[in-house]
């Protein structure tokens, strides 16, 4: 019976993790989904909830999946005793590569071109083969490309199955087994980002519950490009943690009302980003051509919009140096009113208070008169037009206000009003 509580009551060394065999509608979720739900809410919406099919792959997904592809055929080939030559992995990749490249594949970094990915792809094959030939010293793979399931246990005591494709499962002697990933990425981790990692832990789980013999589990991430390999072995603690962690997620997605989208450094890679309100028209006006810029309406709207802002600026600028000339004019002649062309411009002076700043003895001397008074509200709203009021009013005593007004510098504020020749 499942216990509350326990992420891993549901899972066990005799639990099935094929793709088959499960209860009937259960909550099932993988790595990907949390990740994209974590990083983008509403692309999480478009792609598990409104089921959008995205159209289109970066090139960094369309290389990496390729690079999958041939690393599996090779291990393929190890099993049926042939041990394939770099020349022909290469090969197998480029054909591949060839075969497949189309107009759904789009690159971000524009100073890169197809080939520049392709020969990455290959050098990341390179460093593999080269690093690993003759492919002896290591465990024997079991799994290759393999689907698994690994069940765990809400707080409520339901059941949520975590599905993912491992890489690649060796077995070591004496109980031992290694979990492989490839990577692809530009990006090297640090070890504190390794011991954070979902994935692999959670495919941990998997093997665990596959193979009642498991004495030790290592996982091994390859990173290709930099030609690194790079170890973990998880403790039954943090492996836990990791899945309570993953449960806590799914329940925040359950309990979502709203899918903000979230812009980051990653939007640009997005490949469904044209239904996105934060980018779809920067992405319709990426694929228009240079010529046809200048009819787009958006870009219109906001070019005006930037030259009326620029605009207003430079007139704010200007209406303040005007306003003071226009003061400096009225007390050389002591009047009130000038007259112009257009209408009649008004000056009124008024007198207020300055207030002493926050966190100053003055300022907590003028909140303790306020306080005493019972005027509890001002003194935690402060403004100078509400202090006035009370310095001048009849709300407090005159006692109180004058030791409010002792407490008090005033300085005078000049209005300017303008009112038309016919108003």
């Amino acid at each position: 019976m499942a216990r509350p509580g326990d992420p891993l009551t549901a899972y066990s060394r005799h639990s099935a993790v094929l793709s088959f065999g499960w209860e009937v509608n259960p909550l099932i979720f993988s790595h990907s989904q949390l990740e994209t739900y974590e990083r983008c809410p509403f692309k999480y919406r478009l792609l598990y909830l409104e089921k959008i099919k995205a159209g289109r792959r970066s090139i960094e997904a369309f290389m990496g999946s390729l690079v999958h592809e041939t690393l599996e055929k090779l291990y393929r080939d190890l099993r049926m005793s042939r041990l394939p030559e770099l020349e022909d992995l290469s090969r197998f990749f480029v054909d591949a590569w060839r075969a497949s490249y189309g107009e759904d594949v789009f690159i971000v970094r524009s100073e890169y071109g197809e080939e520049d990915y392709l020969n990455t792809g290959l050098r990341c094959l390179e460093n593999y083969y080269r690093r690993y030939y003759p492919f002896r010293g290591g465990g024997t793979p079991l799994w290759l490309e393999r689907r698994v399931q690994i069940p765990l246990c809400d707080q409520e005591g339901r059941r949520v199955n975590f599905i993912g494709v491992l890489d690649r499962l060796d077995y070591l002697e004496g109980g031992r087994y290694e979990i492989h990933d490839y990577k692809t990425s530009q990006f090297l981790p640090t070890q504190e980002m390794l011991e954070g990692d979902r994935q692999l832990s959670l495919y941990q789980l998997a093997v665990e519950a596959s193979f009642p013999d498991v004495k030790e589990v290592e996982l091994v991430w390859h990173y290709l490009v930099f030609d690194r390999e790079l170890r973990l072995r998880r403790e039954r603690k943090r492996l836990q943690e990791v899945a309570a962690d993953a449960l806590r997620v799914v329940r925040e997605i359950e309990q979502a009302s709203d899918f903000p989208p979230r812009e980051s450094e990653l939007c640009d890679w997005c490949e469904v980003q044209e239904h996105c309100p934060r980018r779809k028209h920067l992405y319709m006006v990426a694929k228009l051509p240079v010529r046809e810029l200048g009819m787009d309406r958006g870009i219109q709207l906001v070019d005006e919009y930037a030259e009326w802002h620029a605009r207003k600026k430079e007139a704010e600028e200007k209406l303040e140096e005007v306003r003071k000339e226009i003061i400096e004019f009225a007390e050389f002649h002591g009047v009130e009113k000038i007259q112009g062309t257009s209408g009649v411009l008004s000056l009124s002076r008024v007198r207020r208070p300055v207030l002493p700043p926050e966190g100053s003895e003055e300022r907590e001397r003028l909140e303790e008169v306020l306080r005493g008074a019972s005027k509890w509200e001002a003194a935690c709203t402060l403004s100078p037009s509400k202090v006035s009021s009370l310095a001048s009013g009849e709300e407090l005593d005159e006692e109180t206000r004058n030791r409010l007004r002792e407490l008090l510098s005033w300085e005078e504020s000049v209005s300017l009003k303008m009112r038309g020749l016919f108003e």
